[in-house]
């Protein structure tokens, strides 16, 4: 009984992946190609024009909003630091790279995927691009908003992994605090990006969707990862 739950439960995992990439990946189509206008600086063409400007005109733009989200960037950076040092860690503890934790492995292909996210939009498919000039007057590439996109996944991904390591399973208010303030920091994000003015509405829920897709993508795989070597040293 309990292989046919696990094999249930991998599955309907797996098919919300499926389901959250197809969404992302329809809804970046939608965004390229519907309404269409120059509304942008320098005449740049923008998808959704009419909802797009309308909302840019109705926030504006904060300076201090933008401002901490940079700050909120690098907490993200930081946390996605110490599970580096988390697997590395453990590989010098146990001598074998087989007895990194698996969560820890799963999480390294996450960040691999998401920067190749980042680089494909941001260099490649260009769909649409920020409202407002960078200095030095450059127009910046705007979908998905590279803020939500990174910090989302990071401390996403981190709320589920903190509940896999044994040093903060053994803790458990500082596995909550742990969780809230992953909770608080995407929040931030995604209230601030849309108070900035920074980026068009439909590229901040981009940034959303495309999390969504790479943190769930995240717990799918993990259960998955399969080493010869059950043993492991978990982090104290």
């Amino acid at each position: 009984m309990d292989f046919i739950k696990d094999f249930i439960d991998k599955n309907k995992k797996l098919s919300i992946t499926i389901m959250l990439a197809i969404a992302t990946f329809f809804y970046t189509i939608l965004v390229a190609a519907i309404d269409r206008k120059p509304i942008g600086p320098q005449g740049s063409k923008v998808g959704w024009s009419h909802l797009n400007g309308s909302f840019r005109d109705a926030i504006g733009e904060n300076v201090f909003w933008d401002k901490l989200t940079d700050v909120l960037m690098v907490l993200a950076i930081l946390t996605a630091l110490t599970f580096v040092a988390i697997g590395v860690f453990q590989l010098i503890q146990s001598k074998n790279i087989f007895k990194v934790d698996k969560a820890i492995w799963a999480m390294a292909g996450l960040y691999v995927l998401m920067v190749v996210v980042y680089i494909v939009f941001d260099k490649i498919i260009k769909v649409n691009m920020r409202p407002i000039l960078e200095e030095g007057g450059k127009l910046e590439c705007s979908y998905p908003s590279s803020h939500v996109l990174i910090i989302c996944t990071i401390m996403g991904s981190a709320y589920v992994a903190w509940g896999k390591i044994r040093f903060f399973t053994e803790r458990e208010m500082v596995l909550e605090i742990a969780r809230i303030s992953a909770i608080a920091v995407i929040a931030l994000t995604v209230a601030g990006r849309l108070i900035s003015g920074v980026h068009w509405f439909t590229d901040i829920f981009g940034g959303m969707l495309f999390a969504a897709t790479l943190v769930s993508a995240y717990i799918t795989a993990v259960p998955m990862i399969r080493f010869k070597s059950k043993e492991r040293r978990p982090v104290r």
